[in-house]
């Protein structure tokens, strides 16, 4: 059994193993989808950067429907989901603009 405690080897190897690749539009073709997909992340960390293609590659993105408040200047002006810094205020202090950490800003 394979929940026993200490018990760590398998005999057997992984039951389902994916044959192919997801692909995020092969059922969605709408214009969202395309513009989700088309979408360049900058001023962002790398470790930013990879969570959202992440989620645009396995259909988990989802777009902002109104702004959102800036976390430095707090006006609405954060347009990008997930994101908790508006583009200026990101270049400014030179922070990533999901984390609102200073790492290294990766550009595309």
């Amino acid at each position: 059994m394979s929940s026993q405690r200490g018990n760590v080897s398998r005999s057997r190897p992984q039951r389902h193993q994916n044959a192919q690749v997801f692909r995020n539009d092969k059922y969605d073709t709408s214009a969202q989808r395309k513009k989700i997909n088309a979408k360049v992340h900058e001023g962002l960390c790398q470790h930013c950067k990879e969570v959202l293609e992440w989620r645009v590659k396995f259909n988990k993105y989802k777009t902002l429907t109104q702004s959102k408040k800036c976390v430095k200047c707090l006006q609405k002006t954060v347009k990008d989901s997930y994101h908790i810094i508006c583009k200026p205020c990101a270049c400014e202090l030179e922070l990533c603009a999901k984390c609102g950490k200073r790492e290294d800003i990766v550009i595309p």
